[in-house]
């Protein structure tokens, strides 16, 4: 008997990264697989070896590489034999359980994901890229290439040879949407905007005199808070020249910068006199955010350029309430409307200024308060998940062909 639009749809999910590591990319990809859960939608998920298993999504790896330990963002000489295992993987997979769809993340999702395609082409699977934003905007952003050299040359034709290839393509912002329209030509209606999602546990109030005892923060100081990656491409350096600035000038101020990896972070607070005003916890666990998020005054997205990337960091700030201090960028504009502290220019001392500005705001916790419902009234898991069954359905089940 053919399968009507009311049948479960098996979809595979490609990710070229050590899922799950507690980092922007990968909790994007288990919002999306999560939100789809009670939804006639089964889900698989090919990944690396590396990383934490996430109850309730059925995850296969490829095998061990020997010496392949990074679970951070940025360049590994492993990746590239880590993403020809996974292509084997998901092919293997594919032959196994005959997907419908196959939901590529990222360029190297994609890539994987219509070699496979063209191997089992008589099934006419339908090929989806989930785009977080720019490749070579990434590689430059990291220090992998230098901007305009002729390996960045090269890394932009194959860019665009990869957004050829997808059938349809899931956008996590307007500027990663406006890219694919205006450098890549694709056809808008090959394109939908699929934000970043914020699960319901962050909306919720927590005790934040508590919370600074347990996790031994100085209750009577301003905390300025960074949640994720403190790698360069990042903006993490303009934290620590504003960290400068300002400790050299007041003694009410303590930042807590959660992420990793935090090895040179350490040895640049040590070296400035830095480290008695600046808490370093490392990598902490997705279910763990909230705490952390809920000791904060005020956050920095330190972020100075749209590489097309959204800023889920962004959305989970506005969800705990938190006032927001970023650079004026259109990325930025999008989430936080007038609610936003926005440096004027995009330089350590602006940066500074900034946090100075919106700590000394009588304002600043009713914009952090506008923002939390903002997000709650657009970003639910409910929504997310909609959006996504919704397209599913419409590349699986054609309005030609449904019965």
């Amino acid at each position: 008997m053919n399968k009507t639009a009311s049948s479960s749809i098996k979809v595979l999910h490609i990710a070229p990264t050590p899922f799950f590591a507690d980092r922007g990319c990968h909790i994007r990809i288990r919002n999306e697989i999560e939100s789809l859960f009670g939804r006639p939608v089964t889900v698989l998920l090919c990944t690396y070896h590396l990383g934490k298993d996430i109850q309730g999504i059925d995850i296969r790896r490829i095998p061990r590489i020997p010496g392949y330990k990074k679970l951070d963002a940025g360049y590994s000489p492993f990746k590239f034999p880590a993403d020809i295992l996974l292509f084997f993987l998901v092919l293997k997979t594919c032959w196994q359980e005959k997907p419908e769809l196959l939901h590529g993340h990222l360029h190297e999702g994609a890539l994987i994901g219509w070699a496979v395609k063209v191997f089992f082409f008589w099934r006419r699977i339908s090929l989806i890229m989930d785009m977080q934003g720019s490749l070579t905007g990434e590689l430059t952003s990291y220090g992998t290439l230098k901007a305009k050299s002729l390996f960045t040359r090269i890394a932009g034709l194959i860019e665009s040879m990869i957004c050829r290839m997808p059938d349809f393509f899931f956008c996590s912002s307007e500027e990663s949407r406006r890219i694919l329209l205006t450098r890549f030509h694709v056809d808008a209606e090959k394109t939908s905007l699929l934000q970043d999602v914020v699960p319901d546990v962050f909306f919720k109030d927590q005790d934040k005199k508590r919370l600074c005892r347990e996790l031994g923060i100085p209750g009577q100081k301003k905390v300025i808070l960074y949640t994720g990656s403190l790698l360069p491409g990042k903006g993490v350096h303009s934290i620590l020249e504003a960290m400068k600035i300002l400790c050299a000038k007041r003694d009410d101020l303590f930042f807590v910068l959660v992420g990793y990896p935090r090895e040179e972070i350490a040895e640049l607070t040590g070296k400035n006199g830095l480290q008695g005003n600046v808490l370093l916890p490392g990598q902490v666990a997705y279910a763990d955010l909230p705490r952390w998020l809920a000791v904060g005054d005020i956050a920095l997205e330190p972020k100075g350029e749209d590489s097309g990337e959204a800023s889920g960091k962004l959305l989970h700030y506005m969800a705990a309430g938190l006032p927001v201090v970023c650079f004026d960028t259109a990325n930025n504009r999008k989430f936080l409307h007038d609610l936003g502290f926005y440096a004027p220019e995009i330089s350590a001392e602006s940066f500074a200024h900034t946090i100075i500005a919106a700590i000394e705001d009588k304002e600043a916790a009713s914009r952090g308060i506008q923002g939390r419902e903002i997000i709650r009234s657009t970003y639910s898991m409910n929504k997310v998940g909609e959006g996504l069954a919704t397209a599913y359905n419409q590349l699986v089940y054609p309005p030609s062909t449904k019965v």
